[in-house]
């Protein structure tokens, strides 16, 4: 989002500059921001020395952007509470009096927990321009963990990369088998791959004609690789590493799954629903509020093992329904995603009548 939000801003003659980890302002993401004559200031992730450092008040990533001299700044965000943690931007925050926006990408119970989070947390969002978030429910939660009222959130969903006209055709199921991927990192706490592992380990799915696939990369492969022999599925699942194109995925996949704790409004989920694919989730962030339960796909009330078992025969059940559901999805995704999106954006900061940012404003 902050990516669409910056290239627009320079083709409406801005000048923007982006602070961020070398793997990302030298990766092709950030061609045509730099063809467009965006500035980039790369910095390496910190290691302890650095981040106890900056806990301190003796370094900080942001030095060159300070001196930049920004008249607006946007912080896009893993999480609400990233700005806590990292210490050298939080005290970049608080020093600097250009008007701020927040882009927020997930939120979840627990996230923003005990006094010192709230009172360092609560004066930067009560004071932003804008916090963007990508659900309502991320800020709804915000506002109930922070305890103070956000009248300044927008809600945005993220921009999917490869915008379709029409579902991709229906996989061809020839041999029988029914195909299910997950598309998330591999993160067991967030996005609870174990869970649906055990769910899957029942005498019922023993003997039933299915395949998953887990799409991703991340820290918890190893743990998952070795609780599919645990849990004997290995001729029913398979790690699939990690695939950018996720056309690629869904030509041969009939049903996503993904079950979450902590979610913003996965762009996994509106990709599997571009495609025409319908999906089983939780209630977890804003995916329920995109996708209806059975319209588009299936919402389990809850990520336990057991009662995600249910919801998958729930699903097994309606499978002849599924290209129908599929069909559903595509057209809820292209109504909630605007194909305007980096207009909205852009709009959003310099429409604002109070007049914070001026027509020939730096956005960092």
């Amino acid at each position: 989002m902050w990516k669409l939000f910056a290239l627009h801003a320079l083709h409406a003659s801005h000048s923007v500059a982006v602070c961020a980890q070398t793997s990302i302002t030298e990766s092709k993401e950030l061609d045509e921001f730099k063809h467009l004559g965006g500035v980039v200031f790369p910095y390496e992730h910190p290691n302890w020395l650095q981040r106890r450092m900056a806990a301190k008040g003796w370094y900080s990533r942001f030095g060159r952007m300070k001196r930049w001299g920004p008249d607006l700044i946007c912080v896009s965000l893993g999480a609400t509470c990233d700005p806590f943690w990292q210490r050298d931007l939080l005290e970049m925050l608080q020093m600097n009096s250009a008007p701020q926006l927040f882009i927020v990408q997930a939120n979840a119970e627990g996230f923003i927990k005990g006094d010192a989070q709230r009172e360092a947390l609560r004066p930067l969002y009560t004071s932003a321009l804008r916090i963007i978030c990508v659900s309502r429910a991320n800020a709804t939660l915000l506002e109930r963990q922070l305890a103070a009222a956000l009248p300044n959130v927008l809600i945005l969903p993220n921009p999917i990369r490869s915008r379709l006209e029409k579902p991709l055709a229906w996989p061809d199921n020839a041999s029988g088998a029914v195909h299910f991927a997950t598309v998330a990192r591999y993160d067991v706490d967030c996005k609870c791959q174990d869970q649906t592992l055990e769910a899957f380990a029942s005498p019922e799915w023993e003997n039933r004609n299915w395949r998953l696939s887990l799409f991703g990369s991340g820290a918890d492969e190893i743990y998952l690789r070795d609780l599919i022999g645990y849990y004997g599925l290995q001729k029913h699942v398979s790690i699939s590493g990690y695939e950018r194109d996720f056309r690629k995925i869904w030509a041969g996949n009939h049903l996503h799954i993904l079950n979450s704790r902590a979610e913003g409004l996965t762009l996994a989920l509106i990709e599997s629903m571009f495609c025409g694919r319908p999906a089983v989730i939780t209630r977890a962030g804003g995916n329920h509020e995109l996708l209806r339960d059975g319209i588009d796909g299936f919402v389990s009330p809850g990520s336990d093992p057991d009662i995600i078992r249910e919801t998958f025969e729930i699903a097994w059940a309606s499978r002849e329904k599924w290209q129908l559901m599929g069909e559903s999805a595509f057209q809820r995704a292209t109504d909630w995603i605007p194909s305007d999106l980096g207009v909205r954006l852009l709009n959003t900061i310099t429409g604002e009548k109070n007049g914070a940012v001026q027509e020939s404003a730096h956005i960092q």
